[in-house]
């Protein structure tokens, strides 16, 4: 694809892995290390300019943060040239929206969504982490707490869309709970939650799960291909799972228990009334608190019919997604490690392993 000479330093292009509004990804290799690079290459247009410096801004004040522990992209450099901006980062996998195109946008089990739209959240290494991610592309991220008025014409993809956008009432920060909530439910379905082909069926979506805004009427229209009236139906959507033993089957069950009861306080039409993201780290679905108190509670009565149950122990204060709570299937641990169980006679942690089956209707590709 070409070389980026950057002072005594030099980038070798190898191929575009991803292309968005503002520009292009490429995977890169710097000369001097060896190590490959994902290179964001932004073309100077008059428009773009304030995007850039606002993400140039952003990501300087991300560079003091543990990305690792933030799960967030690590950022290396930026250079400029007549034509372009270059923002140097890690390379990571691929993205969440990647993921469920080559696994045929089967649901996963709620195991796996402890994880702003699944373009913007990468994998890390998924054979190594399963489900390890970190967030990528902060050229709309603001970081203000509050804004009064919505300056720029697109905001956060439609299907992802907050009702504070859709309505064009001030926002914070807890539009992104509202994305997350619905990737969330995204992954747990198979298909987006609110699939509105524009923002008046977007609002009308919404609107079906969680009534009008403020008394406000909306006309119903004729298509309601995969509408809910409530988010408890989210729970009554079966996944099928490889190897569903009863035990699993439960697990899952009290799994999607608590993910409905997060998913309802983030998928609030007023922000005020919506979980903040301190909060939502708490929740006992993400702290996997419930998932220790119902899941033994309700497994220490099959264990005492001679059921006996082998889980895995989870950690005070683990949460998912984080790389020590995820192991690698590929290793066998010893025999008498505490940490493993060994369901159908093969290694595999309950708590961060697993796969789905069925064939769920493949979702609407997002647009603006």
């Amino acid at each position: 694809m070409g070389t980026l000479v950057v002072g005594a330093e030099c980038y070798d292009l190898v191929a575009t892995v991803g292309k968005g509004t503002f520009g292009e990804v490429a995977q890169g290799r710097r000369r001097s290390t060896g190590e490959v690079v994902a290179i964001k290459i932004l073309k100077k247009k008059r428009y773009h300019g304030r995007v850039v410096k606002k993400e140039l801004k952003l990501l300087q004040a991300l560079r003091g943060v543990d990305t690792e522990e933030s799960h967030i992209v690590r950022f290396l450099e930026s250079f400029a040239d007549g034509a372009c901006t270059y923002l140097v980062f890690e390379l990571l996998e691929q993205n969440l929206r990647d993921f469920q195109k080559k696994n045929n946008f089967l649901p996963l089990p709620v195991r796996h969504i402890r994880t702003i739209t699944p373009e913007n959240i990468m994998l890390v290494d998924h054979a190594r982490y399963p489900f390890h991610v970190k967030l990528v592309d902060f050229g709309s991220a603001c970081i203000l707490t509050e804004v009064r008025h919505v300056k720029q014409p697109y905001i956060q993809t439609r299907f992802y869309r907050a009702p504070e956008i859709l309505l064009g009432l001030p926002f914070c920060e807890k539009v992104d709970v509202w994305s997350l909530g619905c990737v969330m439910a995204e992954l747990h379905l198979g298909w987006p939650l609110y699939p509105g082909i524009n923002e008046y069926d977007q609002v009308r979506y919404i609107c079906s799960t969680l009534g009008l805004p403020r008394g406000e009427l909306l006309c119903p229209v004729e298509r309601r291909r995969y509408v809910f009236s409530s988010l408890d139906q989210l729970a009554a959507v079966h996944i099928h799972l490889a190897s569903d033993s009863g035990q699993e089957a439960l697990a899952e069950h009290c799994d999607l228990r608590g993910m409905v009861a997060l998913l309802k306080t983030m998928l609030t039409w007023d922000s005020q009334e919506r979980i903040t993201p301190s909060a939502a780290l708490e929740h006992p679905f993400i702290s996997l608190q419930q998932v220790k108190s119902s899941f033994e509670a309700e497994f220490g009565t099959a264990g005492t019919r001679g059921s006996p149950v082998a889980r895995c122990p989870v950690p005070t204060g683990s949460r998912r997604g984080s790389p020590t709570a995820h192991s690698n299937p590929a290793q066998k641990p010893p025999a008498a490690a505490p940490g493993w169980c060994r369901p159908q006679g093969r290694w595999r942690c309950r708590h961060c392993w697993g796969s789905a089956s069925g064939s769920p209707p493949a979702p609407i590709p997002p647009s603006v």
